[in-house]
């Protein structure tokens, strides 16, 4: 697991994933509504270890280029992440 704020190689940012994780398994769904038609993700069980304080699932962005798209839409729509992951 690495932050976002750490400068990364193309080939090991192509090889992780970028998860956001939400509070509770409610939120996780809705942000997959809102961004099912727009952005290529999918729910997916939360990584280990990343915080005790969050749901279980989470939602993977399948293209993490998409970030800042996906992340507009979801504060547009209320539901900004509580935490953004890049996962090896």
């Amino acid at each position: 697991m690495c932050s976002l704020s750490g400068r990364r190689s193309a080939y090991d940012q192509a090889m992780s994933r970028l998860i956001l994780t939400f509070e509770s398994l409610f939120r996780v769904m809705a942000a997959d509504r809102a961004l099912k038609d727009r952005i290529r993700c999918r729910p997916t069980p939360t990584p280990p270890g990343l915080s005790a304080d969050i749901c279980g699932m989470s939602i993977e962005l399948i293209e993490p280029a998409q970030q800042q798209q996906a992340l507009a839409l979801l504060e547009d729509a209320g539901l900004s992440p509580s935490g953004i992951h890049l996962v090896d």
